[in-house]
């Protein structure tokens, strides 16, 4: 089944609307004194930054301007009506003391360097840079990972454990909210994260860190609605892009996270566009369209699993291109970390299941299980139309479960060029085997109940 467009969310219906009064405030008027880094001479500036937001504020709203130079903070709050702007050749560096941040058993999920809380009409603008200094964060958490010797050995376990780094950019239950033009750059863990709002635009930004940052998403759209990320250049060390729901809300009976629309951005260094892990609250009406993508270890991903799943469906990837991306399609109710240990990982997924990158799959004997409400992942009505794909290790999988197979997967102007082929487990893909050339065996990899429906 295909859905009609007129079904899919638009850039304008997505997008937020900002107005900002015409006042400036800056925060060289309220004391902030820069930091000499190089000098390794560090001040902080959180207080006059947050007396210039709250002068601002007072005030009816207006431009927080932050001026060239290096300015060194901690967690900072803005409010309704302002627009936080880091100037070019502004440095603005967080600081990198677990106690700035409620120490070192905080909460890392509710705090960020930037916070946007129970707003509207914010903006964060500017050709500036917003850096973490992620590296220390890093640092620390692979020392704790060293530290049970567990770790060394368990992929979900270092998954489980608990991470207290913050956000870089944190906006939660806010509206009309503006991300524009600034560099974000090394997060301590996710950089720019959304949760509980609508109405938010990610537009002409570039989000960075090294490939080796741990969990380092760029954008993470959580139980979040009408949103636009367009135009941006994204090379991070984990998910470009992660769209997640947890716990469904009766508020939105569709699903939690809804009308997304993910265009026009350059992807280097990263695991891909995803939908997941966490879905048990649902998605729906996502469009994906002209992206470029180079060198990314995933493309598009739906990742989810039983205990974590719910409602996902009407999902579009339209006219995207794709060069050296190991995996470009990646759509599985199976999301499991393996061991590190590739080899006992690949002993263990013996003879029928498999591994691939940093997540194992179990054989397709697997057995089916109860079908639990907003627990269970349901994937239907995806459709990838238009992509171009070349120099990639394998073309992709589409592996439901025995309980809840993928139903109405579509592939339509798809030309992926791989070393190996499409595996279907559990799902009904509607497609042809000459979408998928190159590959050193069958261009279609059939297992338990995987059908392609030739069009």
């Amino acid at each position: 089944m295909i859905f009609s467009p007129l079904s899919l969310p638009s850039a304008a219906h997505a997008q937020a609307t900002i107005s900002i009064p015409d006042r400036t405030c800056s925060v060289v008027d309220d004391g902030a004194e820069g930091s000499l880094i190089w000098a390794q001479l560090t001040h902080y500036d959180t207080k006059a930054f947050q007396a210039a937001i709250d002068r601002c504020a007072a005030a009816g709203g207006g431009t927080v301007e932050v001026p060239a130079g290096e300015w060194m903070i901690g967690p900072i709050y803005l409010k309704s009506n302002i627009r936080f702007n880091i100037a070019k050749g502004a440095e603005v560096l967080g600081g990198t003391d677990p106690e700035l941040f409620g120490g070192p058993e905080a909460d890392g999920e509710r705090i960020g360097l930037i916070n946007i809380a129970d707003a509207e009409n914010v903006e964060v603008t500017g050709e500036g840079l917003i850096d973490g200094q992620g590296a220390v964060w890093w640092e620390r958490m692979r020392a704790l990972w060293r530290s049970d010797p567990r770790f060394a050995t368990d992929g979900q376990a270092r998954q489980q454990f608990p991470d207290r780094r913050p956000r870089l950019v944190l906006v939660s239950n806010s509206r009309n909210v503006a991300l524009r033009g600034v560099t974000f750059a090394n997060s301590p863990s996710f950089h720019l994260v959304l949760s509980d709002s609508e109405y938010v635009t990610i537009a002409g930004a570039r989000i960075t860190s090294p490939a080796h940052g741990p969990n380092t998403d760029a954008i993470d759209p959580t139980r979040s609605r009408h949103v636009l990320i367009a135009d941006n250049f994204i090379s991070v060390g984990d998910d470009a892009v992660a769209i997640k729901s947890s716990d469904p809300d009766p508020r939105y009976p569709d699903a939690i996270s809804s009308d997304i629309v993910i265009r026009g951005n350059t992807i280097h260094a990263s695991r891909g566009i995803c939908i997941g892990s966490q879905t048990s609250g649902g998605v729906t009406r996502v469009l994906v369209e002209n992206n470029v993508f180079v060198g990314s270890m995933y493309g598009f991903r739906i990742k989810t699993a039983r205990g974590r799943g719910g409602e996902i469906s009407d999902i579009t990837f339209r006219n995207n291109r794709m060069t050296d991306v190991d995996v470009p399609l990646v759509f599985t109710s199976y999301y499991a970390y393996r061991p590190m240990d590739r080899r006992e990982a690949e002993r263990q997924a013996a003879p029928t299941g498999f591994v691939l990158g940093n997540q194992i799959w179990p054989g397709e004997d697997d057995p089916a299980r109860p079908f639990v409400a907003d627990s269970t992942p349901r994937i239907s009505k995806v459709t990838v139309d238009g992509l171009e794909a070349t120099g990639a290790d394998w073309a992709g999988v589409a592996t439901g479960l025995p309980e809840s197979p993928i139903e109405g997967l579509v592939l339509r102007n798809v030309k992926v060029e791989a070393k190996k082929g499409f595996l279907l487990r559990n799902a009904s893909v509607e497609g042809r085997p000459e979408m998928f050339t190159g590959t050193t065996g069958p261009a279609i990899i059939t297992q338990r109940d995987g059908r392609l429906l030739s069009r």
